[in-house]
């Protein structure tokens, strides 16, 4: 695989190429969409609670850093090159594009205040590069080029990122997954679990298949007459006893209000779907770590 060519960080006042360090989740909604560029948020700052704005808009490497495990070191997550930072907060161009678009806990559509053609998100077993959460005090953001910031550590900042994404790319990974005998039966249940969740839910609302974007769950269904979301897990099983495997990421999501679990028992023979919310899921069910997975410091 070629070595990716990183941009350079111009060093003139004004930030372009400026370089921008991000206390925040990777870009928000991760979703790239059919105009095939990537939309982050990142909320209010300053006494005026606006979007960032520096004195360039454009140009900017924005590096996102998060907390490993909540509590962690700063940990380098993924970073959006030549981005520009936008005045304004705008809503998701999904929405124009699909219905199906998923909104917030309270209803509220999601918005953005940057953008890029060319975003990039670590693997999670790759992300080992971290950095010092001192200067982050006051401030979910740091300039560390550009905009006039001259400090020396901000310069050292700056070299870091440099370095971070010139650095040869990982190849394509995902998140480990759970290996359990006979695939093709596993995937047959899978399936006929998805149908009958889909079954179950298409008397009120309408369902959109997210199985394929990553987003922490597999349906979307929106009430026809109210509106309401959920976000909907299938699990399904070949025998009438409810038990199921979950993924990091999908043990992570259920604290969202939206979240639903639908458990398809009998999935090939007599399938009998339940839906059950968060609450009710850990009333119902022991939930206990099945394996460990240890990422380098």
């Amino acid at each position: 695989m070629a070595e990716h060519k990183a941009p350079r960080l111009a060093a003139k006042d004004g930030g372009a190429e400026g370089a921008l360090f991000l206390l925040t989740f990777f870009g928000g909604k991760k979703s790239k969409i059919s105009d095939g560029r990537y939309y982050g948020y990142l909320p209010p700052v300053g006494p005026k609670r606006t979007t960032p704005r520096p004195k360039d808009k454009e140009e900017w490497l924005l590096v996102f850093v998060s907390a490993r495990n909540g509590d962690g070191p700063l940990t380098v997550v993924g970073w959006y090159e030549h981005a520009i930072l936008h005045e304004e907060y705008f809503e998701r161009p999904e929405y124009s594009e699909s219905e199906y678009f998923e909104f917030g806990a309270e209803g509220e559509p999601y918005y953005y205040c940057m953008s890029t053609d060319t975003a990039y998100l670590i693997p999670t077993g790759s992300r080992t590069d971290t950095v010092p959460g001192k200067h982050f005090k006051r401030t979910p953001i740091l300039y560390v080029r550009g905009n006039g910031k001259d400090d020396a550590w901000r310069d050292e900042f700056a070299k870091f990122a440099e370095s971070l994404v010139a650095k040869k790319r990982p190849e394509n990974s995902h998140p480990p997954k759970l290996s359990f005998p006979d695939p093709k039966q596993r995937k047959l249940v899978e399936e006929a679990a998805i149908q009958e969740a889909k079954k179950l839910l298409e008397k009120k609302y309408q369902v959109i298949d997210r199985q394929k974007d990553n987003c922490g769950y597999d349906l979307l269904a929106r009430h026809r007459k109210t509106k309401e979301e959920l976000h909907v897990e299938v699990k399904g099983t070949s025998g009438s006893n409810m038990r199921f495997y979950m993924t990091r990421n999908e043990f992570r999501y259920m604290s969202m209000p939206q979240w639903r679990l639908i458990i398809v028992c009998d999935a090939l023979a007599k399938p009998k779907a339940t839906m059950l919310n968060a609450k009710e899921v850990q009333t119902a069910f022991n939930i206990e770590p099945f394996a460990w997975e240890a990422i380098a410091k």
